[in-house]
């Protein structure tokens, strides 16, 4: 006599396949290749419009934790004449988070579904999106420093707050980025292996 599978095992099956269908659905060739070239042209635009500031302002995202050091930094700036281009790439900055959370959530879809990885690794395809929200709060403090003249926005602890999403953002791409190049890797060298000689 046939027996029913217990619900668990059912919900537990409808689980996993639509976590199936989600990674399928989301790492699609156009949707990595269309998010991959949005974000490169966002990212060349960003580049081109910070290039006067570039080296101060790597500083100001991964070192500078308080409102003494951020002042000097802005202050700088606004007696260079060169304010005028970190206001401006906020113009692109504000959804450049939406591109690059979009390509490498696809990508990842694309490459743990292309590797067979468990689906108990699914999480990972959220962090993209958890570092474009970083980037969020992080935007969201800076310009508000520059919003006014003289800057009486930038008070402690707001520049920590900001150096500790920027670098939880900068982390978690760093972690993401690896994961999808060794994945990559991973993914070529199986079809290498797999190819009949020659």
């Amino acid at each position: 006599m046939d027996h029913d599978p217990p619900r668990g095992e059912l919900a537990g099956g409808a689980v996993a396949g639509a976590a199936g269908g989600i990674r399928q659905r989301l790492g699609r060739g156009w949707l990595v290749a269309g998010f991959g070239v949005a974000w490169l042209a966002s990212q060349t635009a960003i580049l081109v419009l910070l290039s006067p500031i570039a080296p101060e302002l790597w500083r100001l995202q991964t070192r500078v934790a308080t409102a003494e050091e951020t002042l000097r930094v802005l202050q700088d700036w606004e007696a260079r004449g060169v304010l005028g281009a970190y206001r401006a790439h906020f113009v692109l900055d504000d959804f450049h988070w939406l591109l690059y959370a979009g390509f490498f959530t696809a990508l990842l879809c694309r490459l743990v579904e292309a590797c067979r990885v468990p689906r108990r690794w699914n999480f990972v395809l959220a962090l993209p999106l958890v570092s474009g929200l970083l980037d969020v709060a992080e935007n969201a403090l800076q310009q508000r420093f520059i919003a006014s003249p003289g800057f009486p926005n930038v008070v402690d602890p707001l520049p920590l707050l900001s150096l500790l999403a920027s670098g939880g953002k900068w982390l978690l791409v760093a972690g993401y980025a690896s994961l999808a190049g060794v994945l990559l890797l991973r993914l070529a060298t199986g079809r290498r292996r797999s190819a009949p000689a020659g």
